[in-house]
């Protein structure tokens, strides 16, 4: 299959930040993007009244997560600008990511270079990340964000789903699933995603059956909000002073934990060699294309709605309502996956569709069959 190497920048801000974010990519030259409203969750200190009723508990705020695709080498110019424009150098404004994919030439995207920012050149952005995304029944998605603060990795963020797959397998038995899911979203090290996998796995109790799914992708570069807890007492935060330590060290490599020991690695099912291909269309289309990759070999995935949007307001074939979906498959699953989409109609011009192939660095289920 014929692909060609991109981009996808993930910038995720709080709401009261979007429009500076929007602002820079206009301003850049980028044409389109998406864009899914979440909630993002950090840990308040609470000051009580004499002492009485203090302590931490979870705050959360509206965000919202943009994305859009760019040349591989136009990468770096639209972390810099963001980072710059939305003032993400400071604990609590939000992160930008850059992930390294592989783009089916058919798909409705159009690669253009962009303009850097004036200011942005001297932006320092960070490799050696990782994102690890776990998909859980509503309800369930706090246990696994208060996992991750825990284990002092800043603002997961939450958005919710419809899950298909497992549960049109079950039939009668499906009603014991919901198909209401919650998927979240953290940006963590590296050198302990593995290892924090496999935490969450527990949090989330994902060795039941049905629980839920999880699995860990390579980021290429960024600028990650550092802030976990909220209510400084300092002069300068524990966040502020971490940031200035990465950028002293030149990565966060000096951070890494042992979280489990060697054992921890051993006690998982953990599954290998897997593809993220990920796919977006215009809405009332992935249910059926996602069957269809089901029929290939696929296991199934959530369905999230998004919003489409142009800077310059041309008519444009993507509707301005969309759905997109991840299908986590074995990397000779790829092919019949990808014919089976085509065939069913991902591209045509009524869906509008956009393939996006990226690396899954490892995946864990209660199912040793690839999800």
């Amino acid at each position: 299959m014929e692909t060609i190497k991109a981009a996808q920048i993930t910038c995720s801000v709080y709401h009261s930040v979007t429009d500076k974010a929007l602002g820079a990519m206009r301003e850049m030259g980028v044409e389109e993007y998406h864009l899914q409203p979440s909630r993002a969750v950090v840990l308040r200190r609470k000051a009580g009244f004499l002492g009485i009723g203090a302590g931490i508990g979870l705050e959360e705020e509206p965000a919202d997560k943009m994305l859009f695709y760019v040349p591989a080498d136009a990468a770096d110019t639209a972390l810099r600008g963001l980072a710059e424009a939305c003032g993400l150098k400071i604990p609590g404004r939000g992160s930008v990511v850059s992930e390294e994919i592989e783009m089916v030439p058919t798909s409705a995207w159009e690669g253009k270079s962009l303009t850097a920012l004036p200011g942005s050149e001297d932006v320092i952005t960070h490799g050696d990340m990782a994102s690890i995304t776990c998909t859980v029944t509503r309800g369930e998605g706090d246990s696994i964000v208060k996992a991750v603060l825990g284990l002092g990795m800043p603002m997961p963020q939450v958005t919710t789903g419809i899950g298909t797959g497992l549960r049109e397998k079950l039939g009668v038995v499906r009603v014991a699933l919901p198909s209401e899911k919650e998927v979240v979203h953290a940006v963590v090290s590296a050198h302990e995603a593995t290892e924090i996998l496999g935490s969450l796995y527990d949090a989330g109790r994902m060795y039941r059956f049905g629980a839920g799914f999880i699995y860990q992708s390579p980021l290429s570069r960024g600028v990650v909000n550092s802030m976990v807890i909220r209510g400084q007492r300092h002069s300068a935060s524990i966040e502020q002073l971490i940031a200035a330590v990465d950028d002293l060290k030149g990565s966060a490599d000096w951070r890494k934990r042992a979280l489990g020991g060697e054992e921890s690695t051993r006690r998982y099912n953990y599954i290998y060699d897997l593809v993220n291909l990920t796919l977006i269309c215009n809405e009332g289309s992935a249910t059926d294309l996602v069957r269809a990759a089901m029929a290939a070999g696929a296991s199934g995935a959530t369905i999230v709605k998004l919003s489409y949007a142009r800077f310059d307001g041309a008519e444009s074939k993507v509707s301005p309502a969309r759905e997109t979906t991840e299908l986590i498959i074995g990397q000779d699953q790829v092919g019949p996956v990808a014919e089976a989409l085509t065939a069913a109609g991902l591209f045509d011009d009524d869906t509008a569709g956009v393939m996006a192939l990226k690396p899954v660095s490892a995946a864990c289920s209660n199912r040793g069959a690839r999800r």
